[in-house]
């Protein structure tokens, strides 16, 4: 049936009435706990998933996942009936595993754990025997070993968010329903704000976890156990680590490497990202080369980096994407361009190069350094250029909080190098590195480039690093400059009318073909089995039989993907940054307090609201974000705000007004994320699908709750008992 106005929104007092009868009466220091739960869970989760992926390289390539045991701990914890007290009383010890295991992690050698990655392009990892009567014996070892570590400490981070669940569901019954979930919004995004700007100002973890724990200390003050393991943790967390910086993207070590005797400064660094060597910063310059024409790593590069300028002999206006600690910026320099724009997105490696580089680069006057993601870069420049450079800009494991899309994927697809052939000027070329060897990422980037181009480039196999490959397209391709390297252009162009190419709908540089790949799709199934189980064993799956519960279900799995699309579509608009990605879910929460700060005021029906809701999932689909870049800056960022903005506050508004009729609001905002995890689950198909995906997935799971909103016996159901 369809509700009036009248019979589907009770009045502001009818509604006060009936939470008071269910909450009682609540004091200013229960909205000062509730706020501080949220603030503490919100703000531990994304502590939990950078830090986790960080140091333990297996969840860097399975970021969604952890995002999704966070979930799924929050909402167990808020949906179970029994007290707090038992969950807090383990809390500090499962933090103190879980912690100490993160931070450990190197030493008990967790931090490279085998990875079964046939589809998924993985760095550094060690090859498996490819015959022999060993080779099933060894990958059924490899896969045990894998899943059981995965899923183990996975366990272990639902248990740590089940514990803060259900503090924050505690809080959360004392007061009624639509008052609690506005502190409970208004909490959610203070932790954070508080986590992204610990992130910027480059904080170390032991300053995370400390205050984490510093603001964990009021729910725990009679249990003097709780607050010394805390103590301890902290303690531990401080232990140091060597030359290591935390920039708001990586973990980053520098190591000096031996300087040739004679020569009186140092002449090359290695940098290593998250325990994964990333860059060298070499000293290239002609008297050292010179005088040193062997030593190392400094030998080894110097092909690599002068290629371009074998190439393309006095350039004018050069950009460098991926600019790094400056090794391309020095040989631009090196080989009289007139001016240099330096593209870098992070800024703790930027400031690394200008401080130890041995050529000084980013020190010239002729440097022009853009702290910027390469594709916003394309969108704003409104220069061009005789040669674009695009260094190793490979981003390693670095995914966005919400989604598998990884920070440099929109670099390296058809649109991207459309973009860049746009700011060439008449004559120019553009070169780009890339240590992707003989596999299907050489394959994809050359017939990609091809495709942008209309013609397919030159490619030189550089064996920089081991598999350096460098792509040339633009006027130097048709250069006869003989050159050191072997050209395997044939061998490429033989495979490019069967290579997948990389596109802003399908942006997956790293994944061989449209598939969720097998050590993604193994970890989450058996994830998802038992979390079932789980939550049939600790609550009953009963809940989940009325149509009241499975409405508030559907309304979580719909928002989150929400919120994944709205990364996904920012990113391309001004880049895969921390910056969009905290704008996103920062946004989001202020929709959802606004949606329902206006519930908690006038009435509302939940018709015309699904109506504009649906409305405007349709026209994000269809929609070309692109055309935005046409706009001003803040037309643009205004206009992107709207679309996906207004969602999201009509989304909020339906669910705020669902609220109001619950029962028991902290089961049934626990429900509502435990289809948050069917979402973020969901999410992985977009490896498939590409990203339009998931505004069709987000319109069927929006439509599956308007569908149990008016089901019959619905009424009775928001009661929401287990």
């Amino acid at each position: 049936m369809t509700p009036t106005p009248s019979s589907d929104v009770p009045t502001i007092a009818a509604v006060s009435t009936q939470a008071d009868s269910r909450a009682g009466h609540f004091t200013h220091r229960d909205v000062l706990l509730l706020f501080l739960a949220s603030c503490l869970t919100l703000y531990f989760e994304l502590v939990i998933i950078r830090y986790l992926a960080t140091e333990i390289r297996i969840f860097a390539y399975l970021k969604n996942l952890a995002l999704i045991a966070s979930f799924f701990g929050i909402g167990l914890g808020m949906i179970l009936r029994k007290p707090s007290g038992a969950l807090k009383r383990r809390f500090p010890f499962v933090a103190a595993v879980l912690l100490m295991l993160i931070k450990f992690a190197p030493t008990l050698r967790l931090s490279h754990l085998p990875f079964p990655n046939g589809d998924y392009q993985v760095w550094g990892y060690l090859p498996s025997p490819r015959q022999g009567p060993w080779f099933a014996l060894w990958v059924i070892l490899l896969l045990l070993v894998y899943l059981g570590v995965v899923l183990g400490i996975m366990r272990l981070v639902v248990e740590f968010f089940k514990a803060l669940g259900a503090i924050v569901g505690e809080r959360l019954s004392l007061l009624p329903p639509l008052p609690g979930y506005a502190v409970n919004l208004a909490g959610s995004l203070t932790g954070i704000l508080l986590f992204t700007m610990l992130c910027f100002w480059s904080s170390p973890p032991a300053i995370w976890v400390g205050l984490g724990l510093a603001l964990t200390v009021p729910f725990f003050i009679p249990n003097r156990w709780a607050i010394a393991v805390f103590a301890l943790i902290t303690c531990f967390m401080f232990f140091p680590e060597g030359r290591t910086y935390w920039s708001p993207y990586y973990r980053i070590t520098l190591e000096e490497q031996p300087t040739p005797r004679g020569w009186s400064s140092p002449t090359a660094y290695l940098l290593d990202v998250n325990h994964d060597y990333h860059q060298k910063m070499l000293n290239l310059s002609p008297q050292f080369v010179a005088r040193f024409p062997n030593a190392e790593p400094n030998r080894s590069g110097l092909g690599t980096y002068e290629l371009p300028y074998r190439l393309v002999p006095h350039p004018g206006q050069v950009l460098v994407v991926g600019a790094g600690t400056g090794n391309d910026v020095a040989a631009a320099l090196r080989h009289g361009a007139a001016h240099v724009d330096a593209v870098e997105i992070d800024p703790t490696i930027l400031k690394l190069g200008r401080t130890y580089h041995p050529e000084r680069p980013y020190d010239s006057t002729l440097v022009t350094v853009h702290v910027d993601d390469a594709r916003a870069f394309f969108k704003k420049t409104k220069q061009t250029y005789d040669l674009i450079v695009f260094g190793y800009l490979d981003s390693h494991t670095l995914l966005t909080s919400m989604s598998s899309v990884r920070l440099d994927n929109y670099v390296y697809t058809l649109e991207s190098f459309r973009e860049a052939k746009r700011l060439l000027r008449e004559g120019g070329t553009v070169v780009l590195a890339f240590d992707s060897g003989r596999t299907f990422l050489s394959d994809r980037l050359f017939a990609t480039l091809a495709s942008a181009f209309g013609t397919p480039p030159r490619a030189y196999f550089t064996g920089y690093d081991t598999s350096g490959v460098v792509f040339v397209e633009g006027r130097a391709k048709e250069s006869s400059t003989p050159l050191e390297f072997p050209e395997i252009t044939k061998e490429l162009a033989a495979r490019q009318a069967n290579t997948l190419l990389a596109t802003d709908h399908w942006p997956f540089l790293y994944i061989r073909s449209r598939t969720i790949p097998f050590a993604i799709l193994s970890v989450l199934v058996v994830f998802l089995c038992l979390a079932v189980a789980l939550v049939a064993r600790e609550c009953s799956l009963t809940p989940f039989s009325n149509p009241g519960s499975l409405h508030l279900f559907f309304l979580g799995a719909g928002f989150m993907l929400l919120e994944t699309k709205a990364v996904t579509e920012l990113s391309l608009l001004f880049g895969s940054t921390w910056v969009v990605n905290a704008v996103v879910i920062a946004a989001f929460l202020l929709m959802g307090l606004l949606a329902n700060l206006l519930v908690m005021v006038r009435r509302v029906s939940r018709v015309p609201a699904y109506g504009a809701l649906f409305l405007l999932l349709v026209l994000g689909i269809v929609f070309p974000y692109s055309s935005l870049d046409a706009l001003s800056g803040i037309g643009k960022v205004v206009a992107a705000a709207v679309l996906v903005g207004l969602p999201v506050f009509f989304s909020g508004m339906v669910f705020s007004r669902s609220f109001a009729d619950v029962e028991n609001p902290a089961q049934g905002l626990g429900i509502n994320l435990l289809g948050a995890v069917v979402g973020g689950s969901l999410e992985n198909l977009v490896m498939i699908g590409g990203t339009p995906i998931l505004g069709v997935l987000a319109v069927a799971l929006y439509g599956l709750s308007a569908v149990f909103l008016w089901k019959p016996g619905r009424e009775k159901s928001l009661a929401v008992e287990m």
